[in-house]
């Protein structure tokens, strides 16, 4: 199943915290929410939709840490708004947005990470701090940019 996207830019970013727990190798966002109308899978990371007009709200799961790449290429360029699901998607489910998983690089100097090729070209929106997603003309998610308060050892 391909999963479309739509980016709204508005001055109101989702005001929440990207923290990496070293203990569980997971990335989360705090203040989390327990109820979930779905999760879009992007490896093992869940971007998860909470309300009825499918914004995604928060992030949690594994990006794959065992297989990340460094590299030194900036974060692309973006504004805030919001990242929404345009698919009617059935509630209490998880959707893979890629069959395999994605690559995942990781700028020590930085301190940002990207799941996906980080030379992606598209349209960019920071949908929650220091959460960016790229998505492609077909209106794709084709790279997510990470930047934890905390960069996990490498």
């Amino acid at each position: 199943m391909i999963i479309k996207f739509l980016i709204e830019y508005t001055d109101n970013l989702e005001q929440k915290t990207l923290i990496y727990n070293s203990k569980d190798c997971s990335f989360g966002t705090e203040p989390s929410v327990q109820e979930i109308n779905f999760d879009i899978v992007l490896n093992r990371l869940n971007l998860t939709a909470i309300d009825i007009d499918n914004k995604i709200n928060q992030l949690w799961g594994m990006p794959g840490y065992n297989k990340w790449i460094k590299f030194n290429d900036d974060v692309p360029v973006s504004h805030p708004g919001i990242l929404k699901v345009i698919d009617n998607l059935e509630y209490g489910l998880a959707y893979k947005v890629n069959k395999d998983d994605l690559p995942v690089y990781v700028n020590p100097q930085t301190g940002w990470i990207c799941i996906g090729n980080p030379k992606n070209k598209g349209k960019t929106v920071e949908f929650i701090n220091n959460c960016i997603a790229v998505i492609n003309n077909d209106n794709e998610l084709i790279s997510l940019w990470l930047r934890p308060k905390i960069l996990p050892d490498i």
